[in-house]
């Protein structure tokens, strides 16, 4: 149903195939060529502008789910285009945290702290204790 993908056909391990927003992008310019619409025709025919319909099929903006779900409609593609949105926004999510984990992957040394005892597992004297034996910000102040 939808073009393949091009690949370098080695199969390598780190090779990224394909994202959710490119393959949703690929998806909306298949449809759309498939009813034989211009961009422009499209935009006339949905109340979406056409330079946003071409962000989307170019893989540039990811939408609301209620815009994949009248192109679903406008299409008659079932739920085609919601469920490449899911992919595509899981991918997004994923992205946000590419720069920690990279960091992570690289650093030398790791410092992580904990809780002395987990929270569910502190009794009531030992918060009182925790809470009490503290240092405030202002102890060090030098005033009483």
């Amino acid at each position: 149903m939808l073009p393949e993908r091009q690949t370098t056909g080695r199969g390598d391990v780190g090779e990224k195939v394909d994202d959710g927003l490119a393959g949703l992008g690929r998806a909306l310019r298949y449809l759309r060529e498939q009813a034989g619409k211009s961009l422009g025709q499209l935009a006339q025919e949905t109340s979406y502008g056409k330079s946003y319909l071409s962000r989307l099929e170019s893989g540039q903006r990811l939408s609301k789910v209620s815009v994949m779900e009248e192109l679903d409609r406008f299409y008659g593609s079932g739920d085609l285009l919601v469920q490449l949105w899911k992919v595509a926004r899981h991918d997004a999510y994923k992205d946000q945290y590419k720069e920690f984990m990279r960091l992570e992957a690289t650093a030398r040394v790791m410092h992580k702290f904990t809780l002395g005892v987990p929270g569910l597992l502190q009794t009531e004297d030992f918060a009182r204790e925790v809470l009490s034996g503290g240092q405030t910000t202002g102890d060090n102040d030098g005033s009483n």
